[in-house]
């Protein structure tokens, strides 16, 4: 398969591996986004493999449990991302300055071993450390990744790849949670951590596989003419018309969307089990399992409708079909979700919340792709670090906590119903940014 050109700097002859390639290196666009896709479906499966725990982490020390309050284990969740955020900004940095697939392979190695050694944890604390340690891991690869597969591909066909890209977390997360639950079911909760964390150790491996040309210095590239200093791109790009508030406002589209696929994320198999199975936990295997398939076929379908009609959208009115579909997508996802949450109907439940993780999940690729589309090309890997710490730092990093609190409050219908508000104001965020958005595509063509 030929390397499409992308609009990048690209290897001189990209029909054919570089002489400076082994046999067995993955150099066209496609491989590389499979193996990518691969990795990030890893990820999610150990991010995501706490949510059907919960119930057996709450259950007494004499059950085999850790004994965890509500507020307990949404900690657990928000330890991971807070850690996650903080560290997307350095690490992101970093992908842009060194080999991202080394960046890559160091995380994904990293965050395997931590989540096998949540299996080990004797109580909260070292639980609670073991799960902060995976969002460090976790951080080194999502801006690499996502940079990466933006060099591959050229703007017309990037919504889609970081479409196909993201469904790594559509379906890892809904294996994370089936397989977190089966397996706790029968073996416990610990058997869990070691079953989903140890196999990404294998693909760390795959990660050097992937055909990367050594970054060159920033002062060596300026200096022969390939691009400007750091500093300088930088006020270029926010003296562009339109750039620094679409910029902003795809960074707070995003907090606001994931604060509540967040939430919902981490809590939607204990709601089930609440309020649908009287919190009966022999039937945390049928919340489990369905959860898990909702999740799956509707966000694998949504991702990918989001991301076509994304990039028919842009082809048409450039600058305009990403944050479109991004914004639709979230509006009308709000009101299904919220049916979802009141009804005391368990398939009435599951119909509106599989058509509101339809509309919800096309943010998916085109919220990156938007992002990448605004920013100059060598600082897309830096820039989805500073979105990764904003939307975790502020969005799902802290909406699973809240919500346990309003939980153990109140009661986690309603903490549930009050995280779903900022994504409907995501969704208008998004739709009022198109008009920035536009103009930098402007001006990019001018």
């Amino acid at each position: 398969m030929q390397f499409p050109r992308p609009d990048d700097p690209a290897p001189s002859h990209p029909d054919a591996p570089p002489a400076a390639a082994g046999r067995f290196t993955v150099v066209t666009p496609s491989s590389t986004l499979v193996i990518l896709a691969l990795i990030n479906f890893f990820n999610y499966v150990d991010r995501q493999v706490l949510a059907p725990l919960i119930p057996l982490l709450e259950a007494p020390v004499a059950e085999g449990g850790l004994g965890l309050s509500s507020t307990e284990a949404g900690l657990l969740h928000t330890a991971f991302m807070i850690v996650h955020s903080v560290a997307s900004i350095p690490l992101g940095i970093l992908a842009d300055r060194w080999l991202r697939t080394r960046v890559i392979a160091i995380g994904v190695g990293l965050w395997s071993l931590a989540t096998a050694a949540a299996g080990l944890a004797r109580n909260y604390s070292e639980l609670f450390i073991a799960r902060a340690a995976v969002g460090i891991g976790e951080a080194a690869y999502a801006p690499a990744a996502s940079a990466l597969i933006s060099e591959r591909f050229t703007p017309a066909q990037r919504a889609r790849a970081l479409g196909v890209f993201q469904l790594g977390m559509l379906v890892g997360t809904a294996v994370g949670v089936v397989t977190g639950g089966v397996v706790a079911s029968a073996f416990g909760w610990r058997t869990a951590f070691f079953i989903v964390g140890l196999p990404g150790l294998i693909l760390t491996a795959l990660a050097l596989l992937i055909y990367e040309r050594p970054r060159p210095r920033v002062a060596r590239a300026t200096a022969r003419g390939d691009g400007p200093p750091v500093d300088a791109s930088i006020a270029l790009q926010w003296k562009t018309p339109g750039a620094r508030a679409a910029i902003v406002a795809i960074n707070a589209a995003g907090v606001l969307i994931t604060f509540f696929v967040g939430a919902v994320a981490l809590w939607g198999i204990a709601f089930l089990l609440r309020y649908h199975f009287d919190g009966d936990k022999s039937h945390l295997d049928e919340a489990t399992m369905l959860f898990g398939l909702v999740g799956t076929v509707a966000g694998i379908a949504g991702a990918l409708s989001g991301s076509i009609v994304a990039d028919r959208i842009e082809r048409r009115r450039p600058g305009a079909g990403r944050l479109t579909a991004v914004g639709v997508g979230a509006l009308v996802g709000a009101p299904c979700a919220a049916i979802a949450l009141i009804t005391p109907n368990l398939w009435l439940a599951l119909g509106a919340l599989a058509i509101s993780v339809y509309f919800v999940s096309w943010y998916v690729g085109p919220i990156l792709a938007a992002l990448h589309d605004v920013v100059a090309p060598h600082h897309r890997a830096a820039a989805t670090g500073t979105y990764l710490f904003l939307v975790h730092a502020l969005g799902d990093g802290i909406s699973p906590g809240i919500v346990g609190v309003l939980a153990d409050a109140i009661s986690l219908r309603v903490g549930l119903l009050i995280a779903l508000v900022p994504m409907a104001l995501g969704g208008v965020v998004a739709l009022v940014a198109v008009r920035w958005s536009v103009q930098v595509a402007e001006a990019k063509r001018e």
